[in-house]
C-alpha cells in the first residue's frame, strides 16, 4: 500500500533538479560537437560572451548617463553578431535550439512552479511518484488494451441480456473511444457488477492509455482515498502533516482523470459521504472526469450512499454493467487444465 507521507515537494524537486542537470549536459554534448566540427562558430560564441563581459565591467565605473551610451552600444553590437551568427547556422543547416537548452516543460522550464503556482507537470511527476511506490506502473504493463481478450468472456447469453462477451465489446468500444479520444469534457464513468468481471482491468487500461498521451490520472482504491489521504489530511492538525500530504490531496480534485476503484470497501459514516459527495460534484462542475468502479449494484449503491450522491452519478455518468463469469476463476481453471494437458 502506498506511503503518501513520504511522498512530496522534496522528492518531486530532485526529479526537476535530475531533470535540468541531464539537459544542460545534453546542450555541453551537442555544443562540444558543434565546435568541433565548426570551430569558427566557437570562436564566434567566444567573441560574444567576452563582449558581454567586458560591457557589464565597464557599466559598473560609468555614471548613469554614460552607462546608458554603453548599453545602446552594445545591443546595437549584439543585434549585429546575432545576425552574423544565425547566417552561419542557416548557411550550416545548424538548427539554432541545438545551440540552446532544451526543456522537458517549456512552460516553466522545468523549475515546477509559474509566477509562484505550481505547474501542470507538477502533477505528472507526483503521480509518476505515486505509481512507482504503489507498483501501480508494473501492473499497467500486464493490463492494458494492448493485452486485453475476450476470450476469457462467454459467448453464452445470460437470461434476457446479450453474452458477457458481446456486452464487454460494447464497454471496452466505449471505454477505448474515451480513451483515444479524451476530451477533458467531464466525461465519467459507473462501472459496477460482480467481482472479477473485468471492472479493474478495463479501468487500468483506461489509466494507462491517458498516461502514456501525458495526462494527469489518480488511480486509488475507495479504502487508500479514505483511510490514507482524506482523512489524514482533514483530520490532522500538524501543518507538516498535512504539508505532506497536499499534493496527493490537491490531485483528488485535480487530476485529469480520477479512477476510484472498489467503491464499498470503505467504511462508511458521516465523514466518507460527505467526502465522496464533494469529490463527486466538484470535479463535476470543473468537468474533470471520474471513472468509479464498484462491485455493488445500483440498488446497493442506493441503500449505501445518499440519495444526492446517486442521483448524480446515475444522471451525470455513463453507467457500465459488468456480468459474467469470474474470471480470475476462468483463468485459474484454464491453467490447471493446461497443466494436466
Amino acid at each position: 500500500m502506498t506511503d503518501y507521507f513520504t511522498i512530496g515537494k522534496n522528492d518531486v524537486a530532485y526529479i526537476y533538479s535530475r531533470i535540468r542537470t541531464d539537459h544542460e549536459r545534453e546542450l555541453m554534448e551537442r555544443r562540444k560537437k558543434l565546435y568541433s566540427e565548426w570551430p569558427e562558430l566557437a570562436e564566434m560564441d567566444r567573441k560574444i560572451t567576452e563582449a558581454n563581459t567586458r560591457s557589464v565591467r565597464k557599466l559598473l565605473t560609468l555614471s548613469p548617463a554614460d552607462a546608458e551610451q554603453v548599453k545602446l552600444e552594445r545591443r546595437r553590437q549584439v543585434k549585429q553578431q546575432q545576425e552574423e551568427r544565425l547566417r552561419f547556422l542557416r548557411e550550416h543547416g545548424i538548427r539554432p535550439e541545438m545551440l540552446e537548452l532544451s526543456y522537458d516543460c517549456p512552460i516553466c522550464k522545468d523549475e515546477g512552479f509559474v509566477n509562484g503556482k505550481r505547474c501542470s507537470c507538477y502533477q505528472k511527476h507526483m503521480l509518476k511518484l505515486l505509481y512507482r511506490q504503489s507498483s501501480l506502473e508494473n501492473v499497467l504493463e500486464r493490463e492494458n488494451f494492448d493485452h486485453f481478450s475476450f476470450d476469457f468472456f462467454s459467448d453464452q447469453p445470460v437470461e434476457d441480456l446479450v453474452s458477457p462477451r458481446e456486452n464487454m465489446r460494447d464497454i471496452h468500444a466505449k471505454a477505448l473511444d474515451f480513451s483515444t479520444h479524451f476530451k477533458n469534457d467531464g466525461t465519467s464513468f459507473l462501472f459496477y457488477g460482480g467481482a472479477g468481471t473485468g471492472k479493474t482491468y478495463l479501468s487500468h487500461c483506461i489509466a494507462k492509455a491517458l498516461m502514456d498521451q501525458g495526462h494527469s490520472v489518480l488511480y486509488v482504491t475507495a479504502n487508500e482515498l479514505f483511510t490514507n489521504i482524506l482523512s489524514p489530511y482533514i483530520m490532522f492538525v500538524e501543518p507538516d502533516a498535512k504539508e505532506r500530504l497536499k499534493s496527493v490531496y490537491d490531485l483528488v480534485y485535480n487530476a485529469e482523470l480520477l479512477v476510484l476503484d472498489d467503491l464499498g470497501t470503505e467504511v462508511t459514516n458521516n465523514f466518507t459521504l460527505s467526502q465522496l459527495f464533494e469529490i463527486i460534484n466538484r470535479r463535476m462542475i470543473s468537468d474533470r472526469s471520474t471513472l468509479i468502479s464498484t462491485n455493488l449494484s445500483l440498488k446497493q449503491l442506493r441503500d449505501r450512499y445518499y440519495e444526492r450522491i446517486v442521483s448524480r452519478i446515475v444522471e451525470r455518468y455513463q453507467l457500465c454493467r459488468f456480468y459474467g463469469d469470474n474470471i480470475r476463476s476462468v483463468k485459474k481453471t484454464n491453467a490447471l487444465k493446461n497443466m494436466e494437458d
